[in-house]
């Protein structure tokens, strides 16, 4: 056992009691912090629930009432989002807000450090945050009218979230930083611009009603219902699966097999093929296989980056290219294999007219598998070759960069107006919600002269 006035085993040189036991304790005092903030907030929840259901004629009917207001399509919000409401938004018929009538007829029965948070309840106001940035222990929420950002703990209420999600909702002091206040539909980046554009169109209908200007909190306190549903709308045009014949297409996977004659004099003819037939990455010829790649180089995608980025990507050590077609020639004879492609069929059609006889080539058997896919994408495969040691992950990056690259123009083609940044903010959302550990698209970042996302590493 370590001693206080013993050496820290971290290796820090301090004492023990100076370094790791005294981040052990103020450890411990955080959690307990914490324990004792959420025992108070269910207790207060509770009886503010239990007040609210009198004053409405019973539970049964209160549930019932609560969630009038909102779609069905929120499904299991709506309980959430009717508590909120109900609570925090709703102006009843004696022109008090549920949390102001709760306190003013129940609040002399609470003091202190309960007191104190019912009193916060009452002063926090609605508006729409986005995640912006992490941190070790918890996740940097930035309001989008405000831009003030906080700090949320990872703890009861607040998880491990997608980047760039957005939710409009309340927060409050929890211990040293923030923590959410009752129920945050978490979704869609979009979600932020669309909450803006609407709060704004409320604000002119309301401007010419009244004259009074109400901020974007009122606005969204007192649309409550609408803007949740709003909300949802975006989330579920930004989920749909595929789901019919129509979006599903087919790809075909073609493999063909030769004897060889001579296949030391047909690897010699392809490599003679300047810059269309390259040894693939990790091939030796001296192991008794050799495979060759029709492949092409991207100049044309990839030339494009200036050359300090293309430098700061280390493109001037690592060559990507897009792999057409594969042909493995060992002992056996040859096999061409590839998705079917203009490409692929042009080096078929090689193969068979002016190398076959040179190198004795004769076709024996052909299988073609069909794959289907979601009708827009299409299969490819690319080679990385470089004498840099990359980890797994790298080559999946590097791997992508040409994919990303093309989508990226395609897009701004077809809608001139998306910025790249905001199309990558989607696109690393969407990849975390299909899986956490999403590839790095800090690459692309950096090949369009972005800031690298603070969600990827």
């Amino acid at each position: 056992m370590t001693g206080r006035n013993d050496p820290c085993p971290c290796g820090s040189g301090k004492k023990y009691k100076q370094c790791c036991l005294l981040k052990q304790s103020e450890d411990q005092t955080v959690q307990a912090k914490g324990r004792r903030f959420f025992d108070r907030k269910f207790k207060l929840t509770t009886d503010l629930y239990s007040f609210m259901a009198q004053k409405q004629g019973g539970e049964w009917t209160f549930d019932h009432q609560k969630i009038i207001p909102f779609a069905s399509t929120l499904k299991y919000y709506r309980d959430g989002a009717g508590n909120m409401w109900s609570y925090f938004f709703r102006v009843y018929d004696n022109g008090l807000r549920g949390i102001d009538w709760f306190v003013k007829e129940r609040g002399q029965r609470y003091s202190g450090e309960d007191r104190e948070m019912l009193e916060r309840w009452r002063e926090m106001k609605i508006s729409c945050y986005k995640l912006v940035d992490q941190y070790e222990q918890g996740a940097i929420l930035e309001d989008i009218w405000s831009k003030k950002r906080y700090r949320m703990p990872y703890c009861e209420t607040m998880i491990k979230l997608p980047p760039w999600t957005v939710s409009i909702g309340m927060i409050e002091p929890y211990v040293e930083d923030w923590c959410i206040h009752g129920m945050f539909m978490w979704g869609h980046p979009d979600v932020a611009s669309e909450v803006m554009t609407r709060v704004g169109q409320l604000k002119e209908e309301m401007a010419g009603a009244s004259e009074q200007e109400m901020s974007p909190a009122g606005i969204l306190a007192s649309n409550y219902p609408e803007m949740l549903d709003l909300c949802n709308r975006i989330n579920s045009r930004n989920e749909k699966p595929v789901s019919n014949l129509e979006d599903i297409g087919e790809q075909i996977f073609v493999t063909r097999e030769y004897t060889c004659e001579f296949p030391e004099l047909l690897e010699g003819m392809l490599l003679n093929i300047e810059d269309e037939y390259i040894l693939a990455p990790g091939t030796d010829p001296e192991e008794g296989t050799t495979v060759i790649s029709r492949a092409d180089k991207l100049d044309g995608l990839l030339g494009t980056i200036p050359a300090d980025r293309r430098e700061q990507l280390g493109l001037n050590e690592i060559q990507i290219s897009k792999d057409l077609a594969n042909i493995k020639i060992d002992q056996q004879g040859v096999t061409v294999s590839g998705w079917q492609s203009a490409e692929l069929e042009a080096t078929l059609e090689l193969l068979e007219s002016k190398l076959s006889t040179a190198a004795g080539l004769k076709r024996v058997n052909e299988q073609r598998e069909v794959t289907q896919v979601p009708h827009k994408l299409v299969v490819k495969g690319y080679n990385i070759i470089t004498d840099k040691n990359l980890s797994e992950q790298e080559v999946t990056a590097y791997g992508n960069l040409p994919v990303l690259l093309q989508w990226i123009r395609d897009t701004q083609e077809k809608a001139p107006g998306e910025s790249a940044e905001i199309l990558i903010r989607r696109r690393e959302y969407k990849q975390y919600r299909i899986n956490p550990e999403f590839s790095n698209l800090n690459l692309l970042r950096i090949a369009l002269g972005l800031p690298e996302s603070p969600f990827t590493v």
